[in-house]
C-alpha cells in the first residue's frame, strides 16, 4: 500500500471515528428524553432523510427545490399526524396519505418510475420513524430503544474492526463490497452479546427469548444497510450524501436502525 492511499484510510477512519463520537450521544438523547428538543432531533432527522432519498432516486429534471421541500414536509407532516393517534392508525394513515397525497402533488409531471421510488421512500423513512414514537410512548419503552441502539451500533461498530484486522473474502461483493465474511460474522456475533446482556439486565423477557430476539435484530440491521446499498448501486451512488464525514449521509446509517426499528414492531406487537 502506497503512502497516500495509507493516509487516505486513516484520515477515513478518523473521520469515521468523529462522526460517531458525535452521533451517538444526541441519539441516546433522543431515545433518553422526552423533551421538545429530542423530539425536534427525529424531525429533523426525518427532514434531511427525505432530502437525501429525493437526491438519490430522483431524475435531475425533477430536482427542483420545491419538488424536495413538497416532500420532505409532506413526511413531517405525517410523522406529526402519526404522533397524535394509535400505532396501527398510524401505518394505515401512512399508506394511504402517501398514496393520495404523491399522486394528487406529483402524478402531472412525473413519471411512473419516478414516483414509485417517491413513494417508497416516503414509507421508508416516515413508517420506522412513527414507530420509534409510538415504542417510546410504551412501558419499558426507552430500555427497547437503548435495547435496539446498542445491537445496531455495536454490530456495526464490530463489523467494521474485525473487517479491517482480519480481513479476508467478501460476504457481498456485488452489494457491499467492503463487506467482509469475518467482520460480518463477528459483528453479527457481538452484536447480539451486547443485547443479550443489556436485554438480560433490563428486559423482562426469557433468556431463550432474549437470544433470539437479539440475534434476529442485529441480523436486520444487516438486511437494511444491504437494501440501501442495492438501492445506492441502482441509482449510481456510493454516498446518500457528505454530511457525515467517513460515512456519507444519514440514510447512510438508518439503513440498519429503520430495518431493526420495523423488527422491534413486530416482536413488540406480534410475539
Amino acid at each position: 500500500m502506497d503512502l497516500d492511499k495509507f493516509i487516505k484510510i486513516e484520515n477515513n477512519r478518523l473521520k469515521r471515528f468523529f462522526s460517531i463520537l458525535f452521533l451517538i450521544p444526541i441519539y441516546l438523547f433522543s431515545i433518553i428524553s422526552s423533551t421538545y428538543p429530542s423530539t425536534f432531533i427525529i424531525f429533523l432527522t426525518a427532514l434531511i432523510l427525505s432530502f437525501e432519498w429525493f437526491e438519490i432516486t430522483q431524475d435531475n429534471i425533477y430536482k427542483e427545490k420545491k419538488n424536495i421541500i413538497v416532500f420532505s414536509l409532506l413526511i413531517f407532516l405525517n410523522i406529526l399526524l402519526s404522533t397524535l393517534t394509535n400505532l396501527f392508525f398510524s401505518i394505515i394513515l401512512t399508506i394511504i396519505f402517501s398514496t393520495i397525497i404523491l399522486l394528487f402533488v406529483f402524478l402531472k409531471k412525473y413519471n411512473f418510475r419516478n414516483l414509485t421510488w417517491l413513494f417508497y421512500g416516503f414509507i421508508y423513512v416516515s413508517l420506522p420513524l412513527i414507530i420509534f414514537f409510538k415504542i417510546k410512548e410504551t412501558l419499558n419503552g426507552t430500555h427497547v430503544l437503548l435495547w435496539l441502539f446498542l445491537i445496531i451500533c455495536t454490530t456495526d461498530i464490530f463489523s467494521y474492526i474485525f473487517g479491517n484486522i482480519i480481513k479476508g473474502p467478501k460476504i457481498f461483493p456485488n452489494l457491499s463490497p467492503s463487506k467482509t465474511y469475518s467482520g460480518t460474522i463477528l459483528g453479527l456475533i457481538c452484536g447480539s452479546f451486547f443485547g443479550v446482556f443489556f436485554s438480560f439486565v433490563y428486559l423482562n423477557l426469557d433468556i431463550k427469548n432474549l437470544i433470539f430476539f437479539s440475534i434476529l435484530i442485529s441480523i436486520s440491521g444487516l438486511f437494511g444497510d444491504l437494501l440501501i446499498s442495492k438501492v445506492k448501486r441502482n441509482f449510481k451512488v456510493k454516498d446518500s450524501s457528505k454530511l457525515l464525514p467517513g460515512h456519507g449521509g444519514f440514510l447512510d446509517r438508518y439503513d440498519s436502525i429503520s430495518f431493526g426499528l420495523i423488527t422491534v414492531f413486530f416482536i413488540q406487537y406480534f410475539l
